[in-house]
């Protein structure tokens, strides 16, 4: 018979029914896609109150804070056509909040990179606990280092 997550009063099914299958990669990955997808506007909401700039503008500028990209990478991270792209760059670079330079090794290309502005943006939103959804709440600090680093690894094995 399932426990029951005392902090939730949610049954967990796995955790003393010794005939339960590991879960396999496919069943984890529409989970944690499924908590994501189903949570989007209440997150884009959110964010929208803390900053005063659309989403999409948010989704780029968060980007770009791990690390200076071509606006085609950009585009291609995202999932949007170049000439949304550059409507979004265009208004990032408007408000401060990145520079848009020739890539040094093909001029063609513009380089995309966070300024101090942009830095303190992504900082303000990451920092405000009032952000993330409210199902983070079951979680203690314990488990969010370990979601947190799993989540990590994820990322690492995606870009390798």
């Amino acid at each position: 018979m399932p426990t029951t997550n005392s902090r939730r009063g949610v049954a967990d099914p796995t955790a003393t029914d010794p005939t339960a299958t590991d879960p396999t990669a496919t069943t984890v990955w529409f989970a944690m896609n499924g908590l994501v997808r189903d949570r989007a506007r209440e997150s884009r909401a959110r964010i929208t109150e803390v900053i005063d700039i659309p989403f999409s503008r948010f989704r780029a500028l968060r980007r770009v804070a791990e690390r200076p990209m071509t606006q085609r990478e950009l585009a291609e991270g995202m999932g949007v056509d170049k000439s949304a792209m550059s409507g979004i760059v265009d208004d990032l670079v408007e408000r401060g909040l990145v520079t848009r330079e020739p890539e040094p090794s093909d001029r063609r290309c513009r380089l995309v990179t966070i300024t101090d502005a942009g830095r303190r943006v992504v900082t303000e939103v990451i920092d405000n606990p009032a952000v993330a959804p409210s199902m983070f709440d079951a979680l203690d600090g314990a488990e969010l280092r370990q979601l947190a680093g799993l989540l990590d690894k994820l990322r690492r094995a995606a870009e390798s």
